[in-house]
């Protein structure tokens, strides 16, 4: 009897762990399972075998030569702006028509440009994931292993903070902090207390121990403070829930407000769709209908959000915190699948920006933008409308504006929290927006303008073109797993400086033919704040390490030079003249344009921008001092000087603006004093003197009084008060006085020493209707400002609004105490 014929074994084509799990392989390279498991490298034991049944969405020249994977040489995402027709059929026509744009691309071609196109951006994952293994393991250095210790700061004036290093083991490198924890909040290292509690915590250290002995009444003052602030904060927040019937303001003052908002904001980051905005805004005031509650609380929302920057002592805060709460009262109400439209997203995040920008206690904005982001991809936004059912072009336009302003929002908040980033450019494909005017999406076929061409989508489009680096460099600082070595920080720096370098180029020589002819110098200026921030970012924690090693000498450049640069474009002076002087602050800050008043009467990322630059550089002049040699005087750089005065006077108009934390002011007049005393090389006991002082002088010009609406600061010259009293019978024009008189007065006075108004409408039946209560530094400024040209452009006002003749009553304060 023969043997049996023995089946000859089929060579193995599957990967190991498909083969393991027994599961099908694809046959890739690497297959679709393992790129799924996350598990590591797919291994074949043998070559797959090539058949003529590849699988249809395989990417062409997926395997050439020897079976060498070969990535797509492509950009990650496509540009928005056509290039050749055949381009514009890959991805479906947005150009055809508003019915037809979903029709034109091949379902089995666009099924093989996804596969392509998420293949291409996890081979781009693994690239990154591969350098950053080789940068460790290429060297044998022991830098290479660090430990992990946890530095705790504690003080009577900011608290206990916690802060996480990690500290090469082997050559006594440097100690760089990683995260931090206060109270029950975890700051991640792009946050800027991380880096910032090591560097000022030797002077809280020195005066801790003497606030505790000497200086109780100094310490009771700033409890005071502090209590106030609390108090304050708890009277200014609304009702909750909050009445959704506060009435709009008059409609010369709401026009304001909007358009001080469409023009300074909404270019930035695309929420809304100016004209269809704007036609259904003049329906208010037209219509006999009510307004639809959803739109009513749109228009509020941007309301608040103009509010902010529409005058320099932000008289509407009331009326905005009214307004914001009454959004998130509508926002909560039980009906989320009726919420899930585009017009809820938009007021979703213009809720975000208010809660920021008027300081409103809530969740984080890091955290909020999570659920946004959940919220969003939940409908699709993360999908590009060529992949979704036909919709219009103004429809489709709207979702990538959306998605790119939510997705902006993402990095925003993750920079200023230290939190972790959450997204990366694999986990959507919606495409840029076009380059579009507004107008232009209600034209039937409209054609986007070329990329030199400025149009309203130009600021936004140039902060997406730096998306892909930005988001690279927040994973790499605020990643748990992310290394953080030294070499990759500047590789990173010199990728996003490249991107940004070629950005600004093109934004130079920008000019539109549209609704708008290029950008503004305050734009330009935003762009820069915002890069310059993430290069600060990325080099701050080699900043205390620079100071100890040359090796880090680069990083210490970069991070004076980005904060001297932001700077300067938010709350300084652009030119220093002559000697410059520690102290004393100069007696006011100027807030020429809307960002600047941004910056000092909002809240929020800028705000934020403006403290951390500031308390860089005077770090740096104290380092300067620390390291200078020799018996002469000490010379210090004069821009870095400037900084330290200005700094001052900028964190004292924060607080009369409305702020209630007094901590930032502190801080920079308690290094002030310390900087002072190291120039004039005091022993250590003036110095402290010099330091209790400067914080009992701190708690003294804190005056917060009147009726707990706002906070006022006063320095001890401010004594005078005018009353303007307006008698009863005479017609008067109260949305002309608000809306154009008194910003006339506050133009012309305020440079001769008007410090604040306020307007009270007095109850009918009395000897007058109005009353307006001017406080002045002296009687003598007020008498100074009556004559001359101030006086006359201010009294030549009046018979515009009333034929009734003013009283005025004046005096001089005497005696005031707070009952608190």
């Amino acid at each position: 009897m023969s043997e049996p014929v023995k089946r000859r074994r089929r060579p193995a084509v599957a990967c190991v762990l498909c083969r393991r799990r027994k599961i099908k392989c694809n046959r890739e390279f690497p297959c679709t399972n393992c790129i799924r498991s996350r598990t590591g490298d797919c291994v074949y034991e043998a070559r797959p075998v090539e058949t003529s049944d590849e699988p249809r969405d395989a990417p062409a020249n997926a395997f050439s030569g020897a079976g060498q994977w070969k990535p797509h040489q492509q950009p990650i995402l496509p540009s928005p702006y056509p290039q050749t027709s055949a381009a514009k059929s890959n991805v479906g026509s947005h150009h055809s028509s508003p019915g037809s744009m979903q029709s034109s691309p091949v379902p089995k071609q666009l099924s093989h440009e996804n596969e392509a196109k998420r293949l291409r951006l996890r081979i781009r994952e693994l690239e990154d994931q591969l350098s950053r293994v080789s940068i460790e393991s290429s060297s044998s250095s022991p830098l290479t292993t660090v430990s992990s210790s946890i530095e705790t700061t504690t003080s009577k004036l900011g608290g206990v903070f916690h802060v996480q290093c990690d500290t090469p083991i082997g050559n006594g490198g440097p100690m760089i902090a990683r995260s931090m924890m206060h109270k029950t909040r975890m700051f991640g290292q792009s946050h800027w207390c991380v880096t910032g509690v090591l560097l000022i915590r030797d002077i809280f250290e020195t005066i801790d121990a003497q606030l505790q002995e000497r200086g109780a009444e100094a310490w009771a003052g700033i409890a005071r403070c502090k209590t106030l602030a609390r108090y304050i904060k708890a009277r200014r927040s609304p009702a909750w829930p909050a009445s959704r019937n506060s009435p709009l303001p008059e409609k010369c003052v709401a026009d304001a407000l909007v358009k001080n908002y469409l023009e300074n904001m909404e270019l930035l980051y695309r929420v809304l769709h100016i004209p269809t905005f704007q036609e259904r805004y003049d329906a208010l005031w037209t219509s006999d209908t009510p307004p639809d509650p959803a739109f009513a609380v749109q228009v509020k929302l941007v309301l608040a959000l103009g509010a902010v920057t529409h005058d320099e002592t932000f008289s509407l805060r009331t009326c905005a915190m009214q307004w914001a709460y009454e959004a998130q009262t509508w926002l909560t109400e039980p009906k989320f699948k009726a919420r899930l439209d585009i017009q809820t997203i938009q007021t979703n995040i213009l809720l975000l920006f208010a809660q920021e920008q008027l300081g409103i206690v809530g969740d984080s904005m890091w955290i909020s933008v999570g659920g946004l982001v959940r919220r969003a991809i939940y409908m699709g936004l993360h999908r590009d409308p060529a992949r979704l059912p036909d919709r219009t072009i103004l429809a489709s336009e709207m979702h990538r504006r959306l998605w790119n302003t939510i997705s902006e929002l993402n990095l925003q908040s993750s920079l200023g929290s230290g939190g972790p980033v959450f997204m990366s450019m694999s986990d959507f494909d919606t495409l840029p927006p076009g380059n579009f005017d507004d107008d232009q999406l209600l034209e039937l076929d409209p054609v986007p303008r070329p990329p030199h061409e400025c149009t309203q989508m130009t600021l936004a489009l140039a902060l997406r073109e730096t998306c892909s680096q930005r988001l690279d460099a927040l994973r790499f600082l605020n990643d748990v797993s992310s290394g953080g070595s030294y070499e990759e920080t500047l590789r990173l720096d010199a990728e996003l400086r490249a991107s940004y370098k070629l950005l600004g180029q093109r934004l130079q020589s920008c000019r539109g033919q549209g609704a708008k002819a290029s950008l503004t110098s305050i734009e330009l200026r935003v762009l820069d704040i915002i890069m310059y921030r993430y290069l600060t970012a990325l080099h701050v924690p080699y900043f205390v390490a620079a100071m100890q090693e040359a090796k880090y000498a680069y990083s210490r450049a970069v991070v004076v030079d980005c904060a001297l640069k932001v700077w300067t474009s938010l709350a300084g002076s652009p030119s220093i003249r002559g000697a410059v002087s520690v102290s004393p602050p100069p007696p006011s800050f100027d807030a020429t344009d809307h960002l600047r008043r941004k910056v000092t009467r909002g809240m929020g990322f800028f705000t934020i921008a403006a403290m951390h630059s500031a308390l860089l550089v005077v770090m740096e002049l104290r380092a300067q001092l620390r390291e200078s040699s020799g018996l002469g005087p000490k010379l210090l750089r004069p821009d870095l000087l400037a900084v330290l005065q200005q700094s001052q006077a900028w964190s004292l108009e924060v607080i009369r603006a409305g702020h209630t934390n007094v901590k930032g002011y502190l801080l920079l007049r308690i290094i002030a004093e310390h900087i002072d005393g190291m120039s004039r090389s005091l022993s250590q006991e003036a110095l402290v003197e010099n330091l209790l002082r400067a914080a009992m002088d701190v708690s003294e010009t804190c005056d917060m009084s009147g009726d707990w609406a706002f906070t006022t600061f006063r320095s001890p010259s401010a004594m005078a008060t005018v009353n303007i009293l307006y008698p009863s019978g005479p017609s008067f024009d109260l949305d002309y006085y608000l809306g154009k008189h008194m910003p006339i007065v506050q133009e012309n006075w305020k440079p001769l020493g008007l410090q604040s108004w306020e307007i009270i409408v007095l109850e009918p039946g009395q000897q007058y209707q109005i009353q307006a209560i001017l406080k002045w530094d002296s009687l003598e400024s007020f008498s100074k400002a009556k004559e001359g040209e101030a006086g006359a452009n201010v009294f030549g006002d009046i018979p515009k609004f009333t034929t009734a003749k003013p009283d005025a009553v004046v005096g001089n304060r005497t005696a005031g105490q707070s009952l608190l």
